[in-house]
């Protein structure tokens, strides 16, 4: 922009977040954020900054290329929830999960796994596995801030190293747009598959998962919450609001409800999403491949038509069983569109603050702070610390890389840094805001499909993910004297080892022996 706010374009977010970690009140912590925005930008008059406001919040939802595209694949993903539960296959398919995985480690190792499956987008990756997952994690006494993380840490951080992906071709877009105003020929998409290996915050999330799962090793937040489920029986904070699938306690499954009323609409919903991304991608207009269709993809577009096959042949599906009437099944659709309102309008507030943000160049101030001076060998690290700053407190990962990567890379043809790792660092900090921030869209979303409070799943996973961060800097670090990524991500992951085990010793807790002592582990009881 030609005038700059300074500190002043760091406010809003940081009011946001300040506010929302206090007083627990998300929305109105989220508005008075972007109220302050307002504020800045229209000279501190109220009147005009209130204006100036929900005329963001308006152009915000009317975005016709991502925003109300995503309102409408939320709302029928919703709708679809509805729909499941309604017809008993939801249970049908926990009790059919559940008489084959005996324990709360297979119950969220197969989330995992699902997750990391699934890495073509992480919206789709959180509401629906989020689905399908949540009835088995409740019957384990997994907590849903547990089953929230697991959701988040298999979006984001597995979509940005997959070759085919819904950002893919955001990312390569940007590496060309840098490459191209620097003066370099090098291929952009293999300058994307390059950086893969130094995406150390990437792996090690993805990794921790895992890790955390099969040696039990919970720390701080996390392990409370996962103590107080096992305990107590409750998977969610029922004091918070917006912590459960309240919507569908009174609703009445089909007592003739089978697992392939859950399997057929989700096999749907998978393939009809993967059949429209190739089509969307141009594919059978002939001339390009199948990778490349993905990368040109219109995701968005794509799970709209996937959700909406699935919807409409599962109401079909029902009619023909004779399990649920055409009536019934469009009543239990609008109770699963209600349910998505807290989310619709946590999305709706986070873009509007990342507009805000855009309009006061918060990005670009941050982006300031890099000097020109700094030696090439430490550009890495602190290209991925602003990157994790941006991200964390604008809630936009792609906004992030859009601010960061024409940044990073001249500054590391400038400085003879490592070209992939500075774009490694870029993605990585961007994945880490999108990952942990309240603000950021993939992390409401992980909230919804696990149906747990948001701020309780912030709260739980900031502390994971600030470990990986931590961890992760030193390999970006190491990357800057090295230039092959082997020993940094060995010795990234060597470290995460001992921080998670000396972070268990000190602020953890034994749910395993909790588990057994307290016969948690209800594998033959009724959910």
């Amino acid at each position: 922009m030609e005038q700059g706010f300074g500190f002043l374009s760091i406010l809003p977010p940081i009011i946001a977040i300040t506010l929302a970690i206090i007083t627990k009140e998300v929305l109105l912590s989220l508005f008075l954020g972007v109220f302050a925005g307002g504020l800045i930008l229209t000279g501190f008059n109220p009147v005009s900054a209130m204006i100036e406001v929900f005329e963001m919040i308006c152009n915000s939802l009317g975005d016709p290329e991502w925003n109300v595209r995503v309102i409408l694949v939320v709302v029928l993903l919703g709708g679809l929830v509805g729909l499941l539960t309604r017809s008993g296959g939801s249970v049908a398919f926990a009790e059919w999960v559940a008489s084959r995985i005996n324990s709360r480690k297979g119950a969220q190792a197969a989330t995992w796994i699902m997750g990391i499956i699934v890495f073509f987008d992480d919206y789709f990756n959180s509401l629906t596995i989020g689905t399908v997952m949540r009835p088995v994690t409740d019957r384990f006494k997994i907590s849903r801030e547990k089953l929230a993380y697991i959701l988040d840490s298999t979006a984001a951080p597995v979509c940005i190293l997959a070759p085919i992906s819904s950002w893919v071709a955001y990312v390569v877009s940007l590496i060309a747009a840098g490459f191209a105003a620097a003066g370099i020929t090098d291929q952009p998409f293999g300058a994307f598959l390059k950086s893969v290996p130094y995406n150390f915050y990437a792996w090690v999330a993805i990794a921790m998962v895992g890790i955390v799962i099969f040696t039990k090793l919970e720390f701080g937040p996390m392990a409370h919450a996962e103590k107080r489920a096992v305990l107590t029986g409750k998977t969610y904070d029922d004091s918070q609001l917006g912590a459960s699938d309240d919507d569908f306690k009174d609703m009445t499954s089909a007592e003739n409800g089978k697992v392939s009323d859950l399997v057929v609409p989700i096999i749907l919903l998978f393939s009809g999403a993967l059949f429209f991304m190739v089509y969307t991608g141009g594919y059978f207009d002939g001339g390009i491949t199948i990778g490349e269709a993905f990368n040109n993809t219109d995701a968005a577009s794509s799970l709209i038509y996937g959700t909406f096959l699935a919807v409409v042949v599962g109401i079909a599906l029902y009619r023909i069983r004779g399990s649920v009437s055409i009536t019934d099944s469009i009543q239990a659709m609008v109770v699963g569109m209600k349910s998505m309102f807290f989310a619709l309008c946590l999305l709706t507030m986070a873009w509007t603050i990342g507009a805000v943000c855009e309009s006061l160049d918060t990005g670009g101030f941050l982006a300031s702070l890099i000097g020109s001076t700094v030696p090439g060998t430490f550009i890495p690290v602190l290209i991925f610390l602003l990157a994790c700053f941006t991200a964390f407190s604008t809630g936009a990962s792609w906004g992030t890389f859009a601010i960061m990567m024409p940044i990073a890379i001249p500054l590391a043809v400038a400085t003879d840094a490592n070209m992939s790792a500075c774009i490694a660092a870029v993605l990585g900090g961007g994945v880490f805001g999108d990952h942990c921030s309240p603000l950021a869209d993939t992390t409401i979303l992980s909230s919804t499909g696990a149906a747990c409070n948001h701020l309780d799943h912030v709260k739980t996973q900031i502390p994971y993910a600030f470990t990986v961060a931590s961890c992760a800097i030193v390999g970006f670090i190491l990357s800057g004297f090295m230039s092959n990524p082997i020993v940094p991500l060995l010795v990234t992951f060597g470290i995460f080892v001992v921080t998670l085990i000396v972070a268990h010793k000190f602020f953890g807790d034994d749910i395993e022996s909790l588990v057994e002592s307290t016969n948690a582990d209800v594998s033959q009881e009724s959910i």
